[in-house]
């Protein structure tokens, strides 16, 4: 296997990454709308895959974060190869990153892990990618809410079983939140 992925205009390294580039984020990269975006964040962003997509296509201000210290310099190091790189990468948790008060983010995507309670593999860092011991989904829902804007959305990619977000190998969906959804009058 290669130890990099290669996009059209720019090449992802992910050698020393826990998850390679997948179709999941590949996907959610290309989906994720960046209509008026002043402010992106990406969590967990990993090989910075959606990050790098996200800056070709915006001029927004763009934040990533991880929790692997290893995701962060590798990402920094795409900063030698990419023509845009997200403008600050911090290694924290979605729970204790805390921007100054006065930023919100118009977008923030995730391709969040979303294993439960599932046999894990010897490979830690995989386990801490993939298992949703660190970062659950309502964590990601009450902390994504906190830092977005008042129009601000937030596409995440989960598999569906049953119609529950719950495990991989199955039928997949996107999800969408918006701070203040509005609900068409019946």
């Amino acid at each position: 296997a290669n130890p990099y992925f290669q996009f059209k205009k720019f090449t992802v390294w992910h050698d020393k990454c826990a998850m390679k580039v997948g179709t999941d984020g590949v996907l959610l990269g290309a989906w994720a709308s960046i209509e008026r975006c002043q402010r992106i964040l990406d969590v967990g962003t990993g090989t910075g895959l959606i990050a790098l997509m996200l800056a070709q296509r915006s001029t927004a201000i763009l934040d990533a974060i991880d929790i692997d210290s290893e995701h962060v310099y590798k990402l920094g190091k795409h900063r030698e190869i990419a023509f845009r790189q997200p403008d600050q990468v911090y290694q924290t948790s979605l729970s204790e990153y805390m921007p100054d008060e006065n930023i919100k983010y118009d977008l923030i995507v995730s391709n969040p892990p979303y294993f439960i309670d599932s046999l894990k593999c010897p490979d830690t860092k995989r386990n801490l990618a993939r298992h949703t011991d660190t970062l659950s989904l309502p964590d990601l829902l009450r902390d994504s809410r906190k830092l977005l804007a008042p129009k601000g959305i937030s596409p995440w990619y989960f598999p569906l079983i049953n119609g529950v977000f719950n495990r991989p190998r199955s039928r997949r969906v996107f999800v969408s939140i918006e701070r203040n959804p509005r609900f068409p009058h019946t």
